[in-house]
């Protein structure tokens, strides 16, 4: 559970990037003795907020840092669901009752609600509940397409796609010649879980992405994506029209790592969802999302 901090100055809200949210704006604007009035908590990294199946007992809006959604399976090994990034709101949503375990990836600040008072405000403010109703669908259109990367996606293609789509909601730097510098701020064994295979495989494809001049490692952590669009189709994904669920309203681009940073501007390169290679798949079938 996530203990409650001290309630947010104003200060810090106006010099935040999230500041601009609608939810973030919606919460504010409540009265300034209101018990739904968001407090600052700071959780270290690997801090379990969340029991895997427990009923969610807190609710807040991830300020900075990230976190994991995960579950252990009947035989030992973990999976790692998805990934909350800064401005996405975690813990209870409307409607939830238990879920994966959540876990901080990274150092993280957390805006914790109180349940209760959130659940009254919820009735009491149609704006306020038609806020956190649109980021619920938001939540849930995400971890759909989560779903139908890992389920239709080899494992190399699984393992390209995260770089993809980490682009849309971790530290970037667009380069002039079009390429981006992309910061990885999970560990490389989140990464494993998450694109359901192994430390071992990432590293082979990292070296073999790099034998094909698609990606150069800059540091830990950091590579070079010299095309994003050949990277996507390499990761067996085409263009998508559509804003991305990994972004929230009112932000533009990938949240930077320190809450103080501005929010650069959108990349240039386009959303992307995956190009279907399943034969026989009919429409609306559930591809087979077993590990392999």
């Amino acid at each position: 559970m996530v203990p409650a901090g001290d309630v947010i100055p104003s200060a810090i809200c106006d010099s935040c990037p999230l500041a601009s949210r609608r939810l973030c704006r919606a919460l504010r604007d409540l009265p300034a003795g209101h018990r739904c009035r968001p407090r600052l908590r700071r959780v270290r990294a690997e801090t379990t907020l969340q029991g895997q199946t427990e009923c969610a007992q807190f609710a807040g809006i991830l300020r900075r840092g990230y976190v994991r959604s995960e579950q252990f399976l009947m035989d030992g090994r973990r999976s790692v669901l998805g990934f909350f990034a800064p401005g996405d709101l975690i813990g209870t949503v409307p409607g939830s009752r238990r879920g994966p375990a959540l876990v901080a990836a990274s150092d993280a600040e957390i805006c914790v609600l109180d349940p209760a008072a959130l659940r009254g405000a919820l009735q009491q403010n149609d704006l306020l509940n038609a806020h956190f109703l649109a980021e619920a669908i938001r939540l849930h259109t995400r971890q759909l397409e989560m779903i139908w990367r890992r389920g239709a996606l080899s494992s190399r293609e699984r393992i390209a796609a995260f770089l993809v789509m980490a682009m849309e909601f971790m530290p970037t730097e667009p380069l002039p010649d079009g390429s981006v510098i992309l910061s990885v701020k999970v560990s490389r064994k989140d990464w494993a879980d998450f694109a359901n295979t192994t430390v071992e495989t990432i590293c082979r494809t990292l070296a073999d992405l790099a034998a094909r001049d698609m990606l150069d490692p800059v540091a830990p952590g950091r590579y070079r994506i010299r095309d994003p669009g050949l990277l996507a189709q390499f990761a067996g994904l085409e263009p998508l029209g559509i804003p991305p669920a990994m972004l929230v309203d009112d932000m533009s681009g990938p949240p930077q790592d320190a809450a103080t940073r501005p929010v650069p501007s959108r990349l240039t390169t386009p959303i992307y969802r995956i190009r279907l290679r399943l034969p026989g798949l009919r429409p609306g079938a559930v591809p087979d999302i077993r590990p392999r």
